[in-house]
């Protein structure tokens, strides 16, 4: 019974060819125009993702370098020793290096800018996508460490808005990468390593691995972008269908043949699945083949796209229960013509509202069309499943808000018996 509602929903739509086509090929002429023209304007064919971070440093570096210098003098090791520990506490500067290797790296500038403060006070958060903060007593306990004395290194702090944003990603991953470089040297120095040449070989090849991988063509941001919108097409599509239906007395029909009505918002939301699915199969696949947009991950790309084919059967079934429950025709209208192309505009289909900053960049992370096309250029840039949870999360939270929203119209309405 459930097969035969979907097969229905499938063949209406196949019997309108015309519309098929311009679900499937108008996102595909639009990915042409926006990545060739404002490729050509927007850094050479890549849309920039710049990082903005704060460090505030309330340790004493140089204080707490000679605080440990002096329990070194003050030690029974031998002399020669002593000068061995202090040359190596003299030749570590964490603090420093952090600002100084990363924060002016040339390559690194390119995607990260840090800010330096002595004052928390003085942050203005807002402003920032991080906020690192450096604890007092750090240097000190740091060397003590190092120097295998009892004490355990106070943690760094760092803040970040309320999102798992690309910019957000990028400082945890820096920040992360940083501190595993500190934990392989003290583990080369309890082995009696040479680390020296390690760090710079490693240090390099992160440096062009991670530039590399934080790249986004225009064709890819606006291939995502676009697929994204025109998923919501479906939805709306597959929505004024299923109104026809009502309207040409076959919804009844249906229900005096003895089909519970659950079963037919079934078989919309089902059709409306499958339906963006092969739309999203055949317009990445357009796109890899013509554009080499080629996703480094199989599997995370089908988690992220089962994920937008939820969100656009929900989207689907929830205008369709409002379609019936007002009994009118217009609502597909109004959804298609204002609501998706708001939803685009806010997600960032047509540009990066991220560049924005403030009020519309954390709006857009949190709107459906805005979490679709992060968590898809997360999978472009080679992040795990792990990275994309908090898309994924706010796609799901989405969904299940508006199939409840869904339920609640039609029972109201007598929709579900």
């Amino acid at each position: 019974m459930l097969w035969q509602m979907i097969k229905k929903e499938l063949l209406m739509i196949w019997r309108r060819p015309r519309e098929l086509i311009v679900l499937l090929l108008m996102p595909f002429v639009l990915i042409t125009i926006l990545g060739s023209a404002l490729g050509a304007l927007d850094n050479n064919g890549e849309v920039e993702v710049h990082a903005k971070l704060a460090v505030v440093v309330e340790d004493e570096a140089n204080q707490g370098q000679q605080e440990a210098i002096d329990l070194v003098n003050q030690s029974n090791r031998s002399e020669q020793e002593k000068r061995e520990k202090t040359a190596l506490i003299q030749s570590l500067q964490p603090i420093k290096t952090f600002i100084n290797e990363v924060g002016e790296n040339p390559e690194l500038k390119n995607i990260l800018s840090i800010t330096e403060y002595s004052d928390r006070t003085k942050v203005k958060e807002k402003d920032f996508d991080g906020v690192l903060v450096i604890p007092e007593g750090f240097t000190a306990e740091f060397y003590a460490n190092m120097l295998k004395e009892e004490a355990n290194i106070p943690a760094w702090t760092l803040m970040t808005k309320e999102k798992q944003s690309l910019q957000v990603t990028i400082i945890q991953d820096i920040i992360t990468n940083y501190q595993k470089e500190w934990v392989y040297l003290k583990t080369a120095q309890e082995l009696q390593l040479d680390y020296s040449a390690l760090v710079n070989i490693k240090t390099d090849e992160q440096i062009k691995n991670f530039e590399k991988k934080k790249e986004i063509s225009a064709f890819a941001y606006y291939g995502v972008g676009m697929c994204v919108m025109f998923v919501f097409y479906i939805s709306t599509t597959v929505a004024g269908l299923a109104y026809q239906q009502k309207e040409e007395l076959m919804y009844e029909r249906i229900i005096l043949a003895n089909v519970p009505k659950i079963v037919f918002f079934a078989g919309v939301f089902i059709a409306a699945f499958i339906l963006s699915f092969l739309q999203l199969t055949i317009l990445f696949s357009l796109t890899a083949s013509i554009y080499g947009i080629v996703f480094p991950s199989i599997l995370n790309h089908l988690v992220v796209t089962l994920t937008v084919n939820v969100m656009a059967a929900t989207f689907s079934t929830f205008a369709t229960a409002i379609s019936f429950a007002v009994n009118s025709r217009n609502v597909e209208s109004i959804l298609s013509s204002l609501i998706v192309p708001i939803i685009a505009f806010i997600g960032g289909s047509f540009f990066d509202v991220s560049a924005i900053g403030g009020f519309m960049e954390t709006l857009g992370e949190y709107s459906p069309g805005g979490a679709a096309i992060t968590a898809y250029l997360k999978v472009y840039q080679g992040y795990s499943l792990v990275d994309l949870w908090g898309q994924i999360k706010a796609i799901l939270l989405f969904s299940v808000t508006l199939l409840l929203i869904s339920v609640i119209i039609l029972k109201k309405r007598g929709g579900i018996r």
